[in-house]
């Protein structure tokens, strides 16, 4: 597979190279992964473009190991992470002239936009430094004017708690009433800072490049009712290879329910007030009870 991809250096302080003993640099590689402007999820819900298609983890292996074995083939010790260890990848992606931070806290890559998946290769290899790149959004604010929930409080300052992607999959138990009506139509994760970025505008990455990010059928076998419906073991078989996966029954369902309740589709209703009385979670509960009031 052919990838679209821009490396880049930066040299590191060993003391602070907890990583990799004796690290001296990191290189920064970046994968785009949206695809066509369409709507997918399970329906009336939308996914994130980075959850469509496959696990984007297992994905940007592959090239970082090609990276990190021919480095050992010169001498050099290495360590890569693919959104796998608590490394600031963003950052080091700016001080390596890769791209720059947007006011929506995204890293953007002009001419790739800031839908992309980025990877990180430590090493002990002295390599020559590039320029970070100074920041280009200029007066727009586009992305903090559109955020559902208000959760970029300030230009570059993101309030974690109040995100729609921190809360359709990082968040545990109940999601604050407050918030359910800005999840709207998530059901895992959320763009909207995103799609509205002047520089995500003029620039698609080829097909056959973000061919492994291409939507999966679940998205269309499956609609929202249905994954509020499935067992434990029944999400877990039909997540396999998504980062949906690692979301679990409770926060599925939960999802589900809110998405449903923001459609105020009534047609959905007998389906809610059913799992608010016998779901077997109490946060699935309360969800449901909220949507079908809702």
């Amino acid at each position: 597979m052919e990838w679209m991809r821009s490396t880049a250096e930066i040299r590191l302080d060993p003391s602070r190279a907890e990583m990799l003993d004796g690290a001296r640099s990191v290189v920064v590689l970046v994968a785009p992964y949206a695809r066509a402007n369409e709507r997918v999820g399970p329906s009336p819900g939308v996914v994130a473009r980075y959850a469509r298609g496959r696990d984007y983890h297992n994905v940007l292996r592959r090239p970082l190991r090609r990276l990190a074995a021919w480095l050992r083939a010169q001498g050099f010790e290495t360590r890569g992470s693919a959104d796998s260890a608590p490394v600031y990848e963003r950052a080091w992606a700016t001080r390596a002239g890769v791209g720059f931070i947007g006011k929506n806290c995204a890293l953007i890559v002009p001419g790739l936009g800031s839908h992309l998946f980025l990877a990180t290769l430590v090493t002990t290899a002295e390599l020559e430094p590039d320029t970070p790149m100074r920041a280009r959004c200029g007066r727009c604010r586009r992305c903090i004017d559109v955020c559902p929930t208000s959760a970029l409080v300030a230009e570059r300052e993101l309030d974690a708690r109040l995100c729609v992607s921190y809360l359709t999959i990082e968040h545990p138990g109940p999601i604050d009433e407050s918030l359910r009506g800005g999840v709207g139509p998530w059901f895992l994760g959320c763009d909207a800072c995103q799609d509205v970025c002047p520089y995500n505008q003029r620039v698609h990455a080829s097909p056959e490049v973000t061919l492994p990010f291409a939507p999966a059928d679940r998205w269309a076998r499956y609609d929202a009712v249905d994954w509020l419906s499935m067992t434990e073991e029944q999400v877990r078989e039909r997540s396999e290879g998504s980062p949906l996966r690692r979301l679990g029954r409770e926060r599925v369902a939960r999802n589900a329910a809110i998405v449903l309740g923001n459609s105020q589709d009534e047609r959905h209703l007998p389906v809610l007030r059913e799992a608010a009385r016998s779901d077997p979670s109490a946060v699935v509960r309360d969800a449901c009870a909220w949507a079908a009031a809702r």
